[in-house]
């Protein structure tokens, strides 16, 4: 099978998943509404309330179906053909480049084999918006948990005791025929449970965006160590996803300043740890080796003596008889200090300019 007939596959599968979406949100909507509308009139003390609630259900719908096609039709985040990379840039070789797309990736940059297409700053790919979640999208994602699970929790609550008198109905009666009542069950079973799933899943999600991390980046065992480094803190975090505007954090909205901040290609990596953050073993500066004591000149220097520069010896040399020949190779550096120390006129100047590292080899 071909990459391009995988992708299709999944386009067409993820279409079914999004169908399904729908559905359960359909099936859950017909059971309230109609809960509320058949004891509407049994209840007219109580309109005025049952007609606020119902606004307020249908407010939270509409705002779910927006940030849901939000989140499914805005692109997640294309790697621009010209993003600043180059041949010479000095972090040539930490660059990714990615085989399918024939693009180099930026920091935080994944191939997605669903979508077929590399995405900045990829979190993971969501078969339920059939959209992988990227840097431009991230927000309406976060934005789809949180009212579907303002619509899931009204809907447990409101279904959790006309659910219980129909189970106790069934149960004493033994009526196999009980469609309503049963649908009605299913109905708060199904809500119950997408709202403890969904909820922990809101959860890690929100950890993620506060300490500015991604699904994959903690899937990814290689990438462990580098966990954190992109943390600016909780408030800077939040902003950089959710936009500088407060008013619009819960609105699919990205104009007037709830844009992310940022374009998902170049990253921050600034630390902001201080030396007071760090732990007492870490806190210490290194132990930096002390410099070796520098060898005293054993003798004044004559006119026999040549000077010569070179690291401590670990142990102080045999003297060498007058006669013996010795034959030092010097680097081309100590060899211009040793001109400008042969050069001078005196034997005062000479021991003025010698420095602690010098010895003397008799000549």
């Amino acid at each position: 099978m071909s990459r391009c007939t995988f992708t299709n596959c999944t386009k067409l599968l993820g279409n079914f998943f999004v169908l399904f979406v729908f559905l359960v949100v359909s099936f859950i909507y017909i059971n309230v509404i109609q809960l509320y509308l058949t004891h509407i009139e049994d209840i007219p003390n109580l309109n005025l309330k049952i007609i606020s609630f119902l606004s307020v259900f249908h407010i939270l719908i509409f705002m779910f179906l927006w940030s849901f096609f939000k989140a499914m039709l805005t692109d997640p985040g294309m790697v621009p053909p010209l993003w600043g990379f180059y041949m010479g840039d000095a972090e040539t070789k930490r660059r990714r480049y990615c085989l399918m797309c024939h693009v180099f990736k930026p920091e935080r940059c994944h191939h997605c084999s669903a979508c077929n297409r590399c995405v900045l700053n990829m979190d993971h790919h969501c078969p339920w918006l059939n959209n992988c979640v990227g840097f431009f999208n991230r927000k309406f994602f976060i934005l789809v948990l949180f009212y579907v699970l303002n619509c899931l929790y009204i809907a447990v609550v409101v279904l959790s005791k006309p659910a219980y008198g129909n189970l106790l109905y069934i149960i004493h009666t033994r009526d196999l025929h009980a469609y309503s009542e049963a649908v009605l069950i299913g109905a708060f079973l199904l809500s119950a449970l997408l709202s403890v799933m969904l909820t922990l899943f809101m959860k890690f999600h929100i950890k993620l965006i506060l300490t500015n991390s991604t699904t994959i980046e903690q899937m990814d065992k290689k990438a462990v160590n580098r966990i954190g480094i992109y943390n600016k803190g909780t408030w800077r975090n939040w902003i950089q996803v959710f936009g500088q505007n407060p008013w619009l954090w819960l609105l699919p909205m990205t104009g007037a300043t709830g844009k992310q901040i940022g374009d998902g290609v170049v990253w921050n990596n600034e630390t902001r740890t201080s030396i007071d953050e760090l732990p007492p073993n870490e806190s210490k500066p290194a132990n930096i080796a002390k410099p070796s004591p520098s060898i005293p000149i054993r003798n004044e220097p004559s006119a026999s003596s040549k000077i010569v520069l070179s690291p401590p010896l670990s142990k102080i040399r045999r003297d060498s008889p007058p006669d013996e020949r010795v034959e030092v190779k010097v680097s081309p550096s100590h060899e211009t200090k040793r001109n400008i120390f042969e050069s001078a006129s005196s034997t005062s100047t000479r021991d003025q300019m010698l420095s602690d590292r010098a010895y003397k080899i008799p000549i």
